[in-house]
C-alpha cells in the first residue's frame, strides 16, 4: 500500500476524528495567540497541521495557515511568515471556483498579511 492511498484510507475511515482534534488544536492556538504566547501558539499550530494531514477538514485548513503565518510574524520570524503565506496563497488560488463565497475575504486577509511581513523583512533587512 503506497503512503497516499494508506493516507486516504486514514481519512476515509477516521477522517471526522482527526477534523475534530483539529479544531481543538486551532481552537489552542488561537487562544494562546491571542495571549501573545505566540511560540506555543506555534508549536501547537504545528501539530494541528500533522492533524489536517489525517483529518477531511480540506479548505478549511487555509484558517490554521493564516494563524501560523501571523504567529510567526508576531514571533519576529517574517521569514517562516512568508513561507506560511505563499502556502495560504497556493490554497486559495487552488480552490478559487469551489469556495468563491470567501475568496475575496481570504485573499484580502492574506495579502493584508504579505504587507506587514515585507514591512518586518524590510526592517530586518536594514531598508
Amino acid at each position: 500500500m503506497s503512503y497516499n492511498s494508506f493516507r486516504n484510507d486514514i481519512i476515509q475511515k477516521d477522517g471526522t476524528f482527526y477534523t475534530e482534534r483539529l479544531e481543538q488544536f486551532f481552537t489552542k492556538a488561537v487562544e494562546l495567540a491571542q495571549n501573545e504566547r505566540y511560540e506555543e501558539a506555534i508549536t501547537v499550530g504545528d501539530d494541528a497541521l500533522v492533524l489536517a494531514k489525517y483529518s477531511n477538514a480540506g479548505y478549511a485548513v487555509l484558517y490554521l495557515i493564516g494563524m501560523l503565518c501571523q504567529a510567526y510574524l508576531e514571533s519576529e520570524k517574517p521569514e517562516v511568515a512568508n513561507k506560511y503565506f505563499l502556502v495560504g496563497m497556493e490554497i486559495i488560488s487552488e480552490n478559487k471556483d469551489e469556495n468563491a463565497d470567501t475568496y475575496s475575504d481570504d485573499i484580502n486577509s492574506f495579502l493584508d498579511l504579505k504587507i506587514l511581513i515585507d514591512e518586518e523583512l524590510k526592517k530586518k533587512n536594514g531598508l
